[in-house]
């Protein structure tokens, strides 16, 4: 069989590689007699020019038809870019994964600079330091942060002077190498899709289960909505909350039965 190209979201074309399918659908949860089936029945189905978010809608719909109480951490990457439509609950996210790895977080906090105020996303302290970080949220496939956005973090570091350790930058997408070059480069703590390599968010996420809600498909925007004002941005606090807090908050009896059915599955 000839080599497949595969159309990436930035329109650059490469060639298919069914090993990464594997990892992610390993890195899901995905057993290995599940993952040959998929991988079967993909390959009957690709074609010259194909888009990645093709190739993706159908490897979650075939996830989904052998192994649903896994599928949705397929999603994962989709998933954060829901984080919307502004980044706000990217924030509270951020702040979320940060509480759950020991530090203590706030958000949205006004500092006063050398020269003026800055808003700052998160503010996390952990072992008598304190941590500056700025969360980069984008919303659209085939986006990186740039080094614009790490000189631009480095800048209010400065001006803030000694009320932080170090700047922190997060971001749901991948970065540039000119943006981790110049983030090292200033000792900036970098977090990102794939960055670093055995620590990237993705892992964080997946090692701790902290899947965000937008994880669940059946929940729309409205349903998000709901939740994110009540500081639930976590599939694991809707899975703590008891059919009768669901249904204060707006839940219809069958969405509640959705959240609980995919909850005794072992969804997570």
């Amino acid at each position: 069989m000839p080599d497949i190209q595969v159309t990436k979201a930035s329109g650059f074309k490469q060639v298919f590689d069914p090993v990464k399918i594997r990892q992610s659908l390993t890195r899901a949860g995905a057993k290995p007699e599940v993952i040959d089936k998929i991988l079967t029945q993909l390959m009957g189905r690709l074609y010259d020019g194909i888009s990645t978010r093709d190739i993706y809608q159908q490897v979650f719909a075939l996830f989904n038809q052998y192994q649903a109480s896994h599928s949705y951490r397929y999603s994962l990457k989709d998933a954060l870019m829901q984080l919307g439509p502004s980044g706000y609950p990217f924030e509270k996210f951020v702040a979320r994964l940060l509480d759950h790895l020991g530090f203590t977080t706030k958000i949205q906090v006004i500092a006063q600079g050398k020269c003026i105020n800055h808003e700052i996303d998160v503010v996390a302290e952990k072992d008598q330091q304190r941590f500056m970080v700025e969360c980069k949220f984008h919303n659209r496939a085939g986006t990186k942060t740039r080094s614009k956005d790490t000189l631009y973090i480095q800048a209010r570091f400065e001006d803030l002077g000694s009320q932080f350790h170090q700047p922190w930058l997060i971001t749901n997408t991948k970065l540039t190498a000119n943006a981790i070059k110049y983030g090292r480069c200033q000792n900036m703590k970098l977090l990102a899709w794939r960055y670093p390599d055995k620590e990237s968010l993705e892992q964080l996420i997946e090692q701790n289960q902290l899947h965000p809600l937008t994880c669940l498909p059946f929940l729309d925007l409205h349903d998000r909505q709901l939740l994110y004002r009540q500081n639930l941005v976590l599939c694991q606090d809707l899975f703590k909350l008891n059919s009768k807090q669901l249904q204060d908050l707006g839940f219809s009896s069958n969405k509640v039965k959705q959240i609980f059915t995919l909850h005794s599955t072992g969804f997570s």
